[in-house]
């Protein structure tokens, strides 16, 4: 081998150490950016999550869960310019209580199955909200038809405590469509009936029944 050749090959290797596992991918309209989550894997779209991974054997039950503060919000996507100030400050707004809206759905509905705790534990849980909108109500009444929907689009990892390993990621957007609903109280309804589905069914469950998601 020429020196030209091994010199390369030298190059070569000394660079692969240092590249990614994966480069990670955007999906959802650009909202969903897979490398927040890690290495890239096979989200499944479940009952009521537009995005969904477990690994494998995870289950929450007997587990102590720490919901952790939220990331500021980070608002991507292709509508990312739309949102104005009065978006933004839902966000925000939203993002200061997402720990506890969280933390009490998971006492409220799987009471005896998981121990929710305000440090440590086993399970740490943290978010971001990715897009946010609180719509038109006027446009919910007089028109319709979707017209004027608020929407909130989040991200949320599950993280082993002890090992720092990702056991579970959800990416879903909960969509306020109705005049008689806001974006804020419309996720909160849909926090509870998560934490319900998963006392029903179990995260890991609910990712084996789910199919590939679209981009």
């Amino acid at each position: 081998m020429s020196i030209p050749k091994i010199c390369c090959l030298a190059l070569v290797l000394a660079v692969l150490p240092f590249a990614p596992a994966s480069a990670g991918r955007t999906l959802d309209e650009g909202k969903l950016d897979t490398s927040w989550y890690g290495d890239d894997r096979e989200f499944r779209k479940a009952d009521e999550i537009d995005y969904l991974w477990v690994k494998p054997g995870f289950s929450l039950s007997g587990k102590k869960v720490n919901f952790a503060a939220w990331m500021e919000p980070q608002l991507l996507g292709e509508k990312a310019g739309d949102r104005d100030a009065k978006d933004k400050r839902l966000a925000n707004n939203l993002t200061s209580n997402m720990p506890e809206i969280f933390a009490e759905a998971f006492r409220n509905g799987l009471a005896g199955t998981v121990t929710v705790v305000k440090s440590g534990g086993d399970v740490k849980v943290v978010g971001r909200i990715v897009d946010c909108t609180e719509g038109s109500a006027a446009a919910k009444f007089w028109v319709g038809m979707g017209a004027g929907s608020g929407n909130t689009t989040f991200d949320m990892k599950f993280i082993d405590v002890k090992s720092g390993d990702l056991v579970a990621a959800i990416h879903h957007r909960v969509v306020s469509g109705s005049n008689l609903s806001t974006t804020d109280s419309k996720f909160v309804k849909w926090v509870d009936e998560f934490a319900e589905r998963l006392s029903k069914k179990g995260l890991e469950a609910l990712y084996n029944s789910g199919k590939k998601a679209k981009d």
